[in-house]
């Protein structure tokens, strides 16, 4: 008498389920697959391979659900190899549209990147201007001090003997005492 009880239960949750499932399905089945193609505009193919993949998974996956509950054993079932098909064509649609959003952000990475490069290189900012070089490189490589026209002296030592300027003249050697 249990046992009687808790079938009823699950046919009553199983019929309720139907219902939820026919009321889900009901936009799609109103309209063949042609109108529902007909409905996407001529350049959004993303959005029809989308379509296309839904309906032949809600349709498989509705055959699957059926064959279970009368009871056939769906592992070796062409129906699995169906399914698998129809997920792999999932699969592919998603990493499809991940690899063209991933691909818009290491476009716009390396773009950030190479203008970084070209900023340091050049040594400009981007803000309008400026030396992008550290406070040691801002000003000249060679100073401006070293273009005055200062001179540096150099004393000649007390042994060395003066000669006039501009005038190179070699030190006189001392004699040697003969002690």
């Amino acid at each position: 008498m249990e046992n009687l009880d808790n079938v009823r239960l699950y046919i009553k949750s199983l019929d309720n389920t139907v219902d939820l499932l026919q009321e889900s399905l009901e936009p799609i089945l109103k309209k063949s697959l042609d109108e529902l193609i007909a409905g996407v505009p001529s350049d959004n193919h993303i959005d029809k391979i989308k379509i296309y993949n839904n309906y032949a998974y809600t349709l498989i996956s509705l055959m699957f659900s059926y064959l279970k509950s009368v009871g056939v054993n769906t592992e070796g079932h062409p129906i699995m190899d169906e399914l698998t098909r129809i997920k792999t064509y999932m699969k592919r649609l998603k990493d499809l549209e991940t690899g063209a959003k991933g691909q818009e952000d290491k476009d716009k990475q390396d773009a950030e990147k190479a203008k970084e490069f070209l900023q340091n290189a050049l040594g400009t900012r981007a803000n309008g201007g400026g030396a992008a070089a550290s406070d040691g490189m801002k000003g000249p490589a060679i100073s401006s001090v070293n273009f005055k026209g200062t001179h540096t002296r150099f004393e000649l030592e007390a042994n060395e003997q003066k000669g006039k300027p501009g005038k190179v003249t070699k030190p006189k050697k001392k004699k040697k005492s003969k002690d």
